[in-house]
């Protein structure tokens, strides 16, 4: 998959489905083989195939509804990551500013503070110190400012800084209640993370059991049609190659083929066993993009929440795939785009795309890798598909 792509992401998903009635139903149908008659035994064969390659679209389908809810909760946990960092800030900022405006309220409450006193030491009437008495003894700002408003006490600086006081501890009840609301949001959001952790890690337990399905099915689906007899392998492998990759599409050494010439590297055969194992690998149903590339291009449409790219014909899903290797150079590209142009040995080339930002710690670390033996064995049938 291209650069743009998550190091690993989740891509075919869904529920497992009981690998052992399949392998039930091919024992049963063997034993038949016996004595079933050579037409009996080719209908029985290619209703079986019909029935593999059904199931692949199936789980292919199911897989693309669960990747999307994947992404959807990958979505939501980075929001509610982003959002708990911001709300730390905030805390923090709150906090600061709470103690900021207790120590000035406490300066102010304390100027005013001396000079009732000071007014009281010097003397003054019968009325102001009535007052001021009442000052000294009054339990909120309430009082004080309409002792100072009816006594006059004070001049009307002072009074503008007995508001001011009064104003500070306003403020300072709405940074308690700020400090109060967001401590609450916090707790909520962690919450909901744990909860949507949980969702994840249930969603890849499902994935890692389907993919193991889905290997499983599509190799059966490969070995069966190596023992097809000849007359009915041509219209299996048409049947299977629009099943493993939906209707836009050459097959696999076609397109690796068509690559290499569009990359200016040879057609040797390490080089056309490394692109058939990467497209097995990705096993992708986009359109004329057998490697899940997800550059966008003129007219193409996404394929899946991945950003995994429908192109518009053979043509350009090599460019785009061409485009995205020649310039991923942070990417681990290069090593992939010499390998081929050198004709490397095929695992070599393998290993350099597992390496690459491509899909890096797919198929459980074997991405690529883990088919080279297989198709160098049968290159001819993988090839076909």
């Amino acid at each position: 998959m291209a650069s743009v792509r998550r190091a690993a992401p989740v891509r075919r998903i869904g529920r497992a489905v009981a690998a052992g009635i399949l392998t039930l139903a091919f024992v049963t149908s063997s034993a038949t083989d016996v004595t079933a008659s050579p037409s009996a035994r080719l209908r029985d064969a290619k209703g079986r195939l019909t029935q593999l390659t059904e199931r692949i679209g199936t789980e292919e389908a199911q897989a693309r509804g669960l990747q999307d809810r994947l992404a959807e909760l990958d979505a939501r946990i980075t929001a509610a990551r982003s959002r708990i960092a911001g709300i730390d800030v905030e805390l923090a900022r709150t906090r600061a500013d709470l103690a900021a405006a207790a120590a000035r309220e406490q300066r102010l409450q304390t100027r005013l503070d001396e000079m009732a006193r000071s007014l009281f030491i010097q003397g003054v009437g019968s009325v102001q110190a009535s007052v001021l008495g009442e000052l000294l003894g009054s339990s909120s700002i309430g009082e004080v400012d309409d002792l100072l408003a009816y006594g006059q006490v004070l001049s009307r600086s002072d009074v503008d800084l007995a508001n001011e006081v009064s104003n500070l501890r306003a403020q300072l009840s709405m940074e308690k209640a700020d400090l109060e609301r967001l401590r609450s949001e916090q707790v909520q959001l962690e919450s909901d993370l744990a909860a949507q952790h949980a969702t994840q890690a249930r969603a890849l337990e499902d994935q890692r059991a389907v993919i193991g399905s889905l290997d499983r099915t599509r190799s059966q689906i490969v070995s069966m049609i190596a023992r097809l007899h000849a007359e009915i392998r041509a219209q299996a492998l048409a049947a299977v190659g629009t099943a493993f990759q939906g209707s836009g599409h050459v097959s696999y050494g076609s397109w690796a083929g068509a690559f290499v010439r569009s990359m200016r590297a040879p057609a040797c055969r390490s080089n056309l066993v490394v692109l058939v194992a990467w497209q097995y690998s990705e096993f992708t149903q986009a359109a004329w993009n057998p490697l899940a590339d997800t550059l966008p291009m003129s007219g193409s449409t996404g394929f899946n929440s991945a950003g995994v790219q429908n192109y518009v014909s053979l043509e350009q899903g090599l460019e785009a795939v061409g485009h995205t290797l020649s310039n991923g150079p942070m990417l681990g590209y290069p090593s992939i785009v010499a390998g081929l142009r050198a004709c490397a040995d095929a695992l070599t080339t393998a290993k350099a795309i597992n390496a690459s930002a491509w899909c890096r710690g797919c198929a459980g670390g074997s991405y690529v890798t883990g088919w080279i033996a297989k198709i160098e064995a049968n290159y001819a049938l993988y090839a076909a598909l």
